[in-house]
């Protein structure tokens, strides 16, 4: 079968576009984002199941440390057993070893006790991913709280939300 002749300079653009530094190029072996508020300095990701009441308690995230400070991603509660959930736009992040405190404003709540607007928060630990290394640990999620308790969190890393090991799911925490 003959192809057009157009195919061979499209594949030869397509060749030379992929070459040079790219997403895979990394910091700490992050992503280099060239765009946005600066370099990827940190990132989690993940999620974590429990059974709760014989209900399912899903928490899904993904969330960015930019180098510049800030941070962005979004994050999904879903609390079977209390009827409530409500998603997550992150205003900050931050990283020390192998634990991520993610924060940020509570949107699209659903059910009685869920505030849209107000502030929402939890923290991960990423144990490891071989056969050998402990469950990965995802904290209770506080939701409602005031304004600025997101930076608050952040800022001063408390380990004051009980923590509880995962039965399904996988956390990923890079960066600093």
């Amino acid at each position: 079968m003959k192809r057009p002749a157009i195919a061979f300079p499209l594949i030869g653009l397509l060749l030379i576009a992929c070459e040079g530094p790219g997403p895979a190029d990394s910091l700490s072996g992050l992503p280099a984002f060239t765009t946005g508020p600066g370099l990827v300095v940190a990132s989690a990701s993940g999620a974590a199941h429990r059974i709760r009441a014989d209900e399912l308690w899903v928490l899904s995230f993904t969330a960015v440390r930019h180098e510049d400070g800030s941070a962005s991603g979004r994050a999904h509660v879903d609390r079977k057993d209390l009827g409530i959930a409500w998603d997550v736009n992150v205003t900050c992040m931050s990283v020390v070893g192998n634990t991520a405190w993610i924060a940020g404003i509570i949107e699209n709540g659903r059910g009685p006790i869920v505030r849209d607007g107000t502030v929402s928060y939890f923290y991960v630990i990423d144990n490891g991913e071989n056969a050998e290394a402990p469950v990965d640990i995802a904290s209770a999620v506080r939701l409602n709280d005031l304004a600025g308790q997101d930076q608050v969190f952040c800022t001063d890393r408390p380990l004051l939300l009980t923590p509880s090991p995962i039965a399904h799911g996988d956390i990923q925490v890079r960066g600093q």
